[in-house]
């Protein structure tokens, strides 16, 4: 159990916590598995529209989420059928969700919450029937035996992804070690945007036991905390930036100057730009463009709070540059994915995506990297990544692109993460940095 003695519940609220997050469990997992929506919003929704939620139940019910999402190919036969309408909370009977609540708890690398008691005794189950010795991912299984009938399906680590995805993505390890890595619960990456030193020490201060990366020091790991890191004021100030590690490697390649123009073709809410104008020492310009203009107004607030003045913002929708041609030092393309390399914090996207994406993922990735081309000058930079773990939108798509504009070439680039070089790409894996994973290549215009 994880509370401390003082702080332990009645059993009486313990039930009333139960029920409740069974009744949130089971919306919250219809939206995620049936309306296909993504898990971290649908839960942030749910979260603003129960405000009575303390922060003891909306860490349960967050963590109980994503913990039944990560080892559902363990689980769905210990949970009860997913109906075809959205269910009523009020209406969901505790007591059925507790096998499922109860093993995915078992199943993490986590200690259990003080509600479990009540899962158990719902179970009929003595305490001796639910140890948690600490076990590797691959063994966790034998956690689930007590717990009812074995399901039908094989406790294999292969049943905790997609049983296509061997075919899909060239492995240098095995699919059994990254599904391991997949089970893991990844630390909090942050990207520093002042000096590392003054980082650390206002984490320090908060008790976040902050890590910097051996090779980048503006790289800091903490421990999924139990307090809102966007109440921390290093974050709020903008002196630090929620980033994970393999995306931090992104800008690591591109390696802008300051001085440079830099286009970031696809920049999203913007955390690759920000990183650009910090290796830019906020000196040149970068446009940073997206399709979607509500998500450039998030980056726009966030450069203001950084008090970045070399980022501009334009719509993008694929085609027409928002500047003339040859008019940029650097380009980046970071492209729309089937986002497979954050599985690891997504889980619940591996239910969701359908194998035919992938190819229809590649063609849009390899039009907009051909468009975003003609931006680079003569001798200029052009990067493309994906934070995708298929063959067909990463090696795939910078083969098509080769073949079809001879006036790029691979450019050699240091390993941000490793000593030595990479030959014009990498791929990062999650054992690279407790991270995601992530692919980048690196072009010169001749």
């Amino acid at each position: 159990m994880d509370e401390h003695p003082a702080n332990r519940l009645p059993f009486r609220k313990l039930e009333a916590q139960a029920r409740a997050c069974a009744g949130a469990v089971a919306g919250l997992l219809w939206q995620a598995l049936v309306a296909h929506r993504p898990a971290d919003r649908v839960l942030a929704a749910y979260l603003r529209a129960h405000r009575e939620c303390g922060a003891r139940d909306r860490r349960l019910f967050s963590e109980s989420l994503f913990a039944i999402l990560r080892w559902w190919g363990w689980l769905r036969d210990f949970a009860p059928v997913l109906p075809a309408a959205e269910p009523d909370p009020a209406r969901v009977r505790g007591e059925d969700y507790a096998r499922l609540l109860l093993g995915a708890w078992l199943l993490e690398d986590a200690p259990l919450p003080e509600v479990a008691e009540v899962w158990r005794r719902q179970l009929g189950l003595r305490t001796e029937d639910v140890p948690v010795k600490p076990a590797p991912p691959a063994q966790r299984w034998r956690r689930l035996l007590p717990l009812g009938p074995a399901p039908s399906r094989r406790f294999a680590l292969g049943d905790l992804i997609p049983d296509w995805c061997a075919e899909e993505a060239s492995n240098p390890r095995g699919w059994d070690e990254l599904v391991d890595w997949l089970q893991r619960r990844p630390p909090v990456w942050l990207r520093a945007q002042v000096e590392p030193a003054r980082a650390l020490a206002e984490l320090t201060a908060a008790e976040l036991a902050p890590k910097p990366h051996p090779r980048r020091p503006d790289a800091i790991a903490i421990a999924p905390p139990k307090l809102n890191l966007r109440n921390l004021p290093a974050l709020r100030d903008g002196l630090l930036e929620i980033q994970d590690l393999a995306s931090q490697t992104v800008a690591a390649v591109c390696d802008p100057r300051p001085g440079e123009r830099w286009w970031d073709a696809c920049a999203g809410a913007g955390g690759k730009t920000l990183h650009l104008a910090t290796l830019m020492r906020n000196k040149g310009s970068i446009v940073a463009s997206d399709i979607r203009e509500f998500v450039l107004e998030d980056l726009r607030r966030r450069a203001r709070r950084a008090e970045f003045s070399n980022i501009r913002c334009r719509e993008w929708k694929g085609k027409a540059m928002p500047e003339k041609k040859g008019n940029f030092d650097g380009v980046l393309v970071d492209a729309p994915c089937t986002c497979s390399g954050t599985w690891r914090r997504n889980p619940d996207a591996r239910w969701n995506l359908d194998r035919a994406e992938i190819a229809e993922f590649a063609a849009k990735q390899l039009a907009l990297l051909g468009n975003a081309a003609g931006a680079v000058r003569p001798g200029g930079v052009l990067v493309y990544a994906t934070c995708s773990l298929f063959d067909a939108e990463n090696e795939g798509v910078v083969q098509a692109f080769l073949a079809a504009r001879p006036e790029f070439a691979p450019e050699a680039f240091p390993n941000p993460l490793a000593a030595g070089d990479c030959p014009g790409q990498l791929r990062i894996w999650p054992w690279d940095g407790d991270c995601d994973a992530m692919f980048v290549a690196r072009f010169r215009r001749r």
